[in-house]
């Protein structure tokens, strides 16, 4: 069993979030400055709310950089989570080498953009719930 610390900023932004949303998030961490809110799975969307009316109250009232990600068992579906709207051709996991497949190159160069930040990002997620994964790979098409 993982056992997460929370300082009491995130604590903070735990409250805020629960509180415009509705929705008990299951985790919340810092990634380069960016708020990473989970979600269980199939509440994202409500998360997000009408129209995305809960995204914008969420940016008035935390003044700061999040991004709301649907949890997962798997992590495939994890990253298939994390890459929405991008929709990837493919996502295996070879020998702990979880393999991204893109269709189109301006998908995969989202990921890769300003330093590979969200490349990165999403390696620091999947490696918080799959230990197991060494690497994310995006291949080119």
């Amino acid at each position: 069993m993982v056992v997460k610390k929370y300082d009491i900023d995130l604590i903070n932004y735990m409250n805020i979030f629960k509180k415009v949303t509705k929705i008990n998030p299951k985790d919340c961490f810092k990634l380069d400055e960016v708020i990473i809110f989970v979600t269980e799975p199939g509440k994202a969307g409500l998360a997000i709310g009408k129209g995305g009316k809960n995204i914008q109250q969420l940016k008035n009232n935390l003044k700061k950089e999040f991004k709301i990600l649907e949890g997962a068992e798997t992590p495939e579906k994890l990253a298939k989570n994390f890459v929405y709207p991008a929709k990837p051709i493919s996502i295996s996991v070879e020998d702990g080498i979880l393999k991204i497949q893109f269709s189109k190159g301006r998908e995969r160069r989202m990921l890769l953009t300003d330093k590979h930040k969200r490349l990165n990002q999403l390696k620091a997620v999947i490696k918080r719930y799959h230990p197991e994964i060494e690497d994310v790979v995006i291949p080119q098409s």
